[in-house]
This record gives structure tokens, sequence and C-alpha cells, in this order.
């Protein structure tokens, strides 16, 4: 197929999920105009790479939402040492449900609008939903603590919050020393960032709708097309020198060509994009750089 018969045939489909609904219309996700940040010989790459991009709108989003607070109860391991499904079951009686903070808390954090997402969608009554101190000292009277976030990178936003001791303790030392039930609901999380939480955290039950193996990041495509990983990773590192991300902690260790601790990630939600997610779908750029979606 012809290059520019095929980018045509990209955007067409890209115009036919905004048609249905399920990507947003112009200006939130922009196709086209991102597909022209591309020098000609570079747009079928970029093209792939669009092809392969994941929108989670708020329908599909709430729908993860409700998936990841039934699979509690699906019985299924939720860590080396997590509660059964019976003990998971009882402890969201009487449950305090906290987000998770970014490494920096900031109000706009992610888990604070899933919390309330959390409220709306599952009836969870208001009083039960508590900012990090209150949950701590309510984890310290021994009460059940469920942890909400949309996304498991690295593990480290979680293991950030689970270990803060700034307050003169954390959750981690709670744990350690009375044992209370700890539930970890995230939308969609990575393999390697479960498998780290299970390491450092093996008690916590971690509960997900989606998880993310290698087969869908970009390491995936090089393990399935070698020559196609390659020519994606040459525009990656060419137009990375164009993106200027608002966050400093992106420029380092190659982050602006793979993401966040290089996870090398195609997806975004309405409401947020993830900084693993490959940056040059939503980064901001110079020379009148359009990203495909800017991250919130």
């Amino acid at each position: 197929m012809r290059v520019d018969v095929y980018v045509k045939d990209v955007l067409a489909r890209c115009e036919a999920l905004k048609r249905a609904g399920m990507w947003l219309p112009e200006p939130a996700i922009r196709p086209r105009a991102w597909i022209e940040n591309f020098e000609d010989a570079d747009k079928k790459v970029a093209a792939q790479l669009l092809e392969r991009f994941v929108f989670y709108n708020q329908r599909l989003t709430d729908s993860l939402l409700v998936a990841s607070f039934n699979s509690i109860a699906d019985g299924l391991n939720k860590g080396p040492s997590a509660p059964s499904r019976e003990q998971l079951l009882r402890a969201l009686l009487n449950a305090i449900f906290t987000p998770i903070s970014g490494e920096t808390p900031n109000p706009t954090d992610s888990g604070y609008f899933l919390c309330r997402r959390t409220r709306q969608i599952l009836n969870v009554d208001e009083a039960q939903i508590k900012a990090t101190p209150e949950a701590l000292a309510t984890a310290a009277g021994g009460q059940p603590i469920v942890f909400v976030d949309d996304f498991i990178g690295s593990g480290d936003q979680f293991l950030s919050t689970w270990q803060d001791s700034s307050s003169g303790t954390s959750f981690e030392e709670i744990h350690r020393q009375i044992g209370f039930c700890a539930i970890y609901v995230s939308l969609v999380g990575t393999d390697t960032g479960i498998a780290r939480i299970a390491s450092k955290a093996p008690s916590v039950a971690v509960c997900v709708a989606h998880k993310v193996d290698n087969r869908g990041t970009l390491w995936g495509i090089q393990g399935s097309n070698f020559l196609l990983h390659q020519q994606i990773e040459t525009i990656l590192k060419k137009y990375a020198t164009r993106l200027t991300p608002l966050d400093g902690y992106m420029h380092q260790d190659n982050y602006l060509v793979y993401g966040y601790k290089k996870r090398g990630l195609f997806f975004a939600f309405e409401h947020s994009v993830p900084d693993a997610t490959l940056p040059i779908f939503w980064c901001r750029g110079t020379n009148n750089w359009e990203p495909l979606i800017e991250r919130k």
C-alpha cells in the first residue's frame, strides 16, 4: 500500500472512532494535526504508532473502575501475602477509601478523581473517602484501607504513598505493627509495576481491571517486528529533540524518548495521560509541534 493511502486509512479510522464517540472530538484529540508534525518520509511510521494508540473515554474508564472493584471478589491471587477473598469482602464492609498521591502530592492527582468516581459510580459513602492523613489515623485503628488510582506503571506512586513517613508514621509501619487489611484498586497496571509492589509490599491486595504486559508496549514490538521497532525508535529519538515537557524529571534518562521509567506505553485516559506513555503522543513542543492529546 502506498504511504499516503495508508496514512489516510489510519486517519479515517481515527475519525470513525470520533464519530462513534470512542475518541473525543477536536481539539482534545487531533490525529491529523499530529501526523503533520512529521516529515513525509516519517509519516508511515508515525501512522503505525498512531494505529497502536488506545484511548479510554470516561464511559470506558467508569467500566474499568467497576471491573477493578469487582475483581476484589474474583478469588485470584492478589499478592504473595494478600488476604483471602473472604477477608477482602469482609474488609469492604467498613473500609476507608483514599487516593494514591504522586511523589509530590497534588489535589489534581488522578487518585482524587477516581475516589470521586467511586462515590458517584459505586455509591461509596462520602464519609468513607479520606485524605492520606485521615486514612493513616484510621489504619492505626485497624480499619481496612482501599487505595484508589488509575494506573500502576513502575509502582513508584503507590510505594511512595505506602512508605511515606513524613507525618511521623507510614502505612507500611502501621501495617507492620497491627496488620490492617490493605487493598490497592487500579484501572490498569503493568506487570512490572505490579510485581514491584508484590516484592516491596507483599501483603497488599492489588486489584486491576487490565494488566499490561510487554506485548502492549514499545518493547513488545521489538520482539514481534524488530525492523518496525528500529524504525519507530529512530523517529522517537529524532523528534524527542522538539519536545518540551513541563515536568523537569522527564528530561532524564531518555524518558522523552520512551516515557517515564522507559515503559513505552501507548494509551491515555480522558481525565489524564500517564507519563509512562510515549511522550511523542502527549508532550508539547517547539516549531508548532501539535500533541495528539495533551497531558493534563
